[in-house]
């Protein structure tokens, strides 16, 4: 594959985790108006924490492969 193709591609990663995470909170924001119980709520922020993590690390990867 070209460099740009493998550029497209981390984008694209990076916006679908992006919106994955987004989606998590807002479930996150949902469950506390509706009450439900703390772990379900726990579980959608660890996995939150893991949606927005995989972004900044593809960013990462990105920058340090621009520098090369």
């Amino acid at each position: 594959m070209t460099n740009m193709t493998n550029s497209k591609l981390l984008h694209a990663g990076i916006a679908l985790m992006g919106a994955g995470a987004a989606g998590i909170i807002f479930a996150a924001v949902m469950e506390i108006q509706t009450g439900e119980p703390i772990y379900l709520l726990v579980m959608k922020i660890t996995a939150g924490l893991f949606g927005i993590g995989g972004p900044l690390f593809g960013l990462a990867i990105a920058r340090k492969s621009k520098r090369k």
